[in-house]
């Protein structure tokens, strides 16, 4: 292989362990935020707090009670935090599979 291939080949895999460590730094600031969507009801003129999720094919309701207003804007902030490195963490592994391809070649994806 001749210097210059050498060179953009080594980059790619620095590259690719970098990716790699940000993937694993999004995994776990993403298990640490709440899942789902905060969903509000109203029972008899008393607003109450839902979190709705997922689990597996069933859809949760989990009864938060009577927030306050900064407590419910906080775990809304939390939710959209973790919809933001959800999205960052798509765009990570289209990268990965991109570059791992252009290291090993169409056959060979991580």
């Amino acid at each position: 292989m001749d210097r210059p291939a050498a060179v953009v080949e080594g980059v790619l895999k620095e590259e690719l362990a970098r990716l790699q460590s940000a993937e694993k730094s999004y995994l776990r600031e993403i298990r640490r935020l709440p899942k789902g969507s905060l969903q509000k009801k109203r029972i008899k003129g008393i607003p109450y707090a839902y979190l709705v999720f997922r689990k597996e094919k069933v859809v949760i309701r989990k009864y938060l009670g009577r927030p306050s207003e900064s407590e419910l804007k906080q775990l809304k902030g939390k939710i959209q935090l973790r919809q933001k490195y959800e999205k960052l963490l798509r765009a990570l592994r289209r990268n990965q599979k991109r570059i791992s391809q252009m290291i090993y070649g169409y056959r060979r994806s991580s």
